[in-house]
């Protein structure tokens, strides 16, 4: 598929969304909020997000399964309009909670696992970003005749992946609700999520001290840096019961799919390149990228593990959810 005007567009408003997006919900769940910079950002965000949605309309791939050009991936388009009707609906009706969660399950969806797909080889974004910037395949890759590729690593994947995948996301869709939890739920999530994406780099890579090393290190910098911001609001201990109370929250999906989809991304890659397995460049980004997600949900726990040793009578200052 080549460069044409429409593509241009709607490929810089995806690129420019993913990145307004982060920027409009940290200044809303912030300590400190920042309305004017999370109204600016959130309307750019919305606006790239119609643009985005829109020039897909006039998208057509027929080397996918196809309706007229129109692919699976157009399903996002209604998707899109639909959800940003309803975060507007529930920020008129004063639900605040309801817009946030609403938005950041769109750009979870819509940005990420959608993105992700895109960045596949084969795909335009993809031979761009692994062709023509990081030199790791050819610009002009393009899947083997008959069968489209995106049908063939469907096809492919093993049945227990796909049950890994609901698995997973139960797990992710229980973490957006308020509930309790003992002091083991809340360290176990994180070994538990973290031996993963250690399992995933050691798998693809081996036990290469380069690798490994970065996955650590970019770890415990996240752990760091993550412990030092403030606990989400009506995150609570109970001594008397030993239970955490602990607010709702997809930013646990959106790092468990993280793990997920860059572990599935990097198997298919390197069955199509095996020689990526070798090639430092990748084999250190994926174990930061491992590293960082992996450092993320440990902090996160960390922090309310913290919580078990204060005083009963220290009071926990409410904050926005991070």
């Amino acid at each position: 598929m080549d460069m044409s005007p429409i593509i241009a567009i709607h490929l810089s408003a995806a690129l420019g969304a993913v990145a307004a997006g982060p920027v409009a919900l940290w200044a809303r769940g912030s300590g400190a909020q920042r309305p004017k910079l999370h109204r600016a950002f959130g309307y750019a965000w919305v606006t790239l997000m119609l643009v985005a949605a829109t020039s897909a309309i006039f998208i057509r791939d027929f080397r996918l399964p196809n309706i007229n050009g129109f692919t699976p991936i157009h399903l996002l388009i209604p998707v899109v309009y639909g959800m940003l009707l309803l975060a507007f609906w529930f920020l008129a009706r004063g639900n605040s909670n309801g817009h946030r969660k609403t938005m950041l399950g769109l750009y979870t969806g819509a940005c990420g696992v959608a993105g992700a797909f895109t960045l596949l080889p084969g795909r335009y974004l993809g031979n761009l970003v692994f062709g023509q910037w990081l030199g790791l395949i050819s610009p002009n890759y393009q899947p083997p005749q008959g069968t489209p590729m995106i049908a063939q690593i469907l096809i492919n994947t093993p049945l227990w992946v796909w049950g890994l995948l609901a698995a997973l996301l139960a797990l992710g869709f229980s973490q957006t609700r308020s509930r309790t939890a003992g002091l083991a739920r809340v360290a176990l999530l994180p070994l538990g999520l973290g031996a993963f994406s250690l399992y995933g780099t050691i798998s693809a890579f081996g036990t290469s001290p380069t690798v490994l090393g970065s996955w650590l290190a970019t770890a415990v910098l996240l752990v760091l840096v993550v412990n030092q911001l403030a606990l989400p609001a009506g995150a609570r201990y109970d001594s008397a019961t030993r239970q955490f109370q602990l607010p709702g929250s997809w930013v646990p999906m959106a790092l468990i799919m993280g793990i997920f989809l860059t572990k599935y991304a990097v198997g298919v890659s390197l069955v199509m390149h095996p020689e990526l397995k070798v090639h430092a460049n990748f084999s250190l980004a994926i174990g930061t990228l491992y590293g960082v997600f992996s450092g993320i949900f440990a902090g996160r726990s960390v922090r309310l593990i913290r919580l078990v040793l204060r005083p009963a009578a220290d009071p926990i200052q409410p904050a926005f959810n991070t």
